[in-house]
């Protein structure tokens, strides 16, 4: 097991703050022979933005479904007389 876990999304939310006080900008390229220098470049910082938020939007559902299911596991060993487990 890890010994310290980390928060990825948040290192990442930190690096794009601080690519963004440096001038750095985060862009898509796809090749396209067509273009002027066989590329297309868009900008990407609103996808990842987007990305992070349902990502941490995710995260809140899962904790809220942990929760449900720990709930109603505990409520149906209570009525069918089962020992709960020592780790709930």
């Amino acid at each position: 097991m890890e010994k310290e876990k980390k928060d990825r999304l948040s290192e990442l939310e930190n690096q794009l703050a601080l690519k963004k006080r440096n001038g750095s900008q985060l862009i898509w390229m796809k090749y396209n022979p067509n273009a002027e220098f066989d590329y297309d470049i868009s900008d990407a910082t609103e996808d990842i933005r987007w990305m992070i938020f349902e990502i941490k939007k995710l995260r809140e559902e899962n904790i809220q479904y942990r929760e449900f299911i720990n709930s109603y596991k505990a409520q149906m060993k209570e009525e069918l007389g089962l020992p709960g487990d020592p780790e709930d």
